[in-house]
């Protein structure tokens, strides 16, 4: 399912295709970010939100498409 990643609150969330709320992502959670090209990432908290893939850390670019 296609989403947006947002940041609501003080936590990413996922707006959805039909326009609700995924709920709320939590560290570990893992899906497809769309950053140029789709790349498989896991969601951590390390002074900030971050995106791990391949063992580097990539800072979040909300409003980016993904796929969960």
């Amino acid at each position: 399912m296609f989403g947006i990643i947002i940041l609501n609150g003080d936590r990413p969330d996922i707006v959805l295709e039909n326009g609700t709320l995924y709920g709320g992502l939590h560290c570990g959670d893992c899906f497809r970010y769309n950053d140029g090209k789709w790349i498989d990432v896991r969601l951590e908290y390390k002074d900030d939100w971050i995106f791990v893939h391949n063992q580097a850390y990539q800072k979040i670019i909300y409003g980016k498409q993904v796929i969960i």
